[in-house]
């Protein structure tokens, strides 16, 4: 990509409309659209202005053209080709992950990433006043922030609290404890170094109440996946950072537990309780979901049939329709829909996704900053997947947004410091 001054200039606002987009995807996904439609355009009239095609595709590519194309053939042997075939304005989203690796830097990635943080802290703090204040809270009227949902909000919270969390513990700390050196510029004199630690404290401290205030409301939520994927992205980045941390972390978690309120703990408990109504309800659709998968190993229902067809498969007339609008399960809802090979290629492309960052983290080249990400999108991919094992998080759009932000910006950065090296 040249880099004349027009271009510039034009880089400058389809990185804009594109941050825009994923951080406003936090508040609403109207405005998220309008604003990733906008970078589209702004993206299709440069190209048309040099007359080239300016995008660059991430290493791990051809996995998602793979899955696209295990879609595509599922769509052909659904039982209602039309209806399936609306699955794929899905991928529009995936052009995110196109336009962030080739728009994005590190100082753009890192705006985004403490705009997002913000955000989303003001939807938490929204969250509080709805608790406590604003809604009759039950478990069918829970604290959605500013989305339409509880369960996207508390998705919301889950992914950008472990990318928080990974950011404060593998860059902001070590930062803070080298006095505000990066490990690449110069030695400071002793009165700059304690200018810079002050600042790092204060900017570790800000951080660590945003962090605190996020798991607060994400416990607010009443949302069992979403905890337990928290739970997993967190506890494993602090495995990673001090194995003693990680210890004193489960002590900390369990005093907190017995001091909660007997509602929340009570909706911990109903998770084991066999003849709680949204247990049976699971398992209702597990036995579904198998039925499914038994009659259409290979390609699957087709694309938005579960919701459509799961009378053919289910156990019991027990439950109402709304039950079965999605099997409440990423693994399960890929391979009923969409068959067994198209689940492996989705696996295989978070495989993937694991051992790049893996690489990157433990690479003696990269710097902290890339490091941070690396540790970070790992943490990121355990708590989607956890979560992920009972709701199918994979099928909500601004879950995704963020999903495909987090994914893409190790390797944005790793480019630019190849670049650089």
């Amino acid at each position: 990509m040249t880099h004349t001054t027009d271009d510039l200039i034009w880089e400058r606002w389809i990185s804009l409309a594109l941050m825009g987009g994923v951080v406003s995807s936090l508040l609403s996904i109207a405005v998220s659209d309008i604003l990733f439609g906008i970078s589209i355009l702004l993206w299709l009239v440069h190209c048309w202005k040099r007359r080239k095609l300016s995008l660059k595709a991430p290493p791990f590519i051809a996995f998602l053209w793979a899955f696209l194309a295990a879609v595509l053939i599922a769509i052909v042997f659904s039982s209602d080709v039309l209806i399936s075939a609306l699955y794929l304005k899905k991928f529009i989203k995936f052009f995110y992950v196109f336009l962030i690796f080739t728009y994005l830097n590190r100082e753009r990635v890192e705006y985004a990433l403490k705009a997002m943080v913000m955000v989303l802290g003001i939807s938490a703090g929204y969250g509080i006043l709805q608790y406590f204040w604003l809604l009759d809270i039950n478990l069918v009227n829970r604290i959605d922030g500013f989305m339409g949902h509880w369960m996207t909000f508390s998705g919301q919270l889950m992914l950008v609290s472990v990318a928080l969390g990974g950011y404060l513990l593998f860059y902001q700390l070590p930062q803070t404890l080298a006095g505000g050196q990066d490990g690449t510029s110069q030695e400071a004199e002793k009165g700059e170094r304690m200018g810079w630690l002050s600042r790092e404290v204060l900017s570790l401290g800000a951080g660590s109440v945003l962090l605190a205030l996020l798991l607060f409301v994400l416990v607010l939520t009443h949302t069992r996946s979403a905890w337990l994927g928290t739970m997993g992205g967190l506890l494993l980045l602090l495995s990673v950072y001090r194995v003693r941390w990680l210890l004193a972390a489960i002590l900390i978690l369990i005093a907190l537990f017995f001091a909660l309120p007997s509602g929340l703990k009570e909706r911990f408990y109903s998770s084991f309780d066999l003849t709680d109504t949204t247990t049976r309800g699971r398992m209702e659709l597990l036995l579904t979901a198998k039925n499914m998968i038994v009659a259409h190993p290979w390609t699957g229902l087709g694309p938005n049939m579960v919701s459509r067809r799961y009378q053919d498969y289910n156990e019991t007339d027990e439950f109402e329709t709304w039950l079965y609008q999605h099997l409440h399960n990423n693994f399960l809802q890929i391979a009923a829909e969409m068959g067994v090979i198209t689940l492996l290629i989705w696996v295989a492309l978070w495989v993937r996704l694991f051992w790049d960052f893996a690489r990157f983290f433990r690479d003696p080249a990269s710097d902290r900053f890339l490091s941070c990400l690396a540790m970070s999108g790992i943490g990121v991919l355990v708590a989607f997947l956890l979560a992920g094992l009972f709701e199918y998080n994979f099928g909500d759009s601004e879950i995704l947004i963020l999903l495909l932000f987090f994914i893409t910006i190790p390797y944005v950065v790793h480019g630019g410091q190849e670049k650089g090296a």
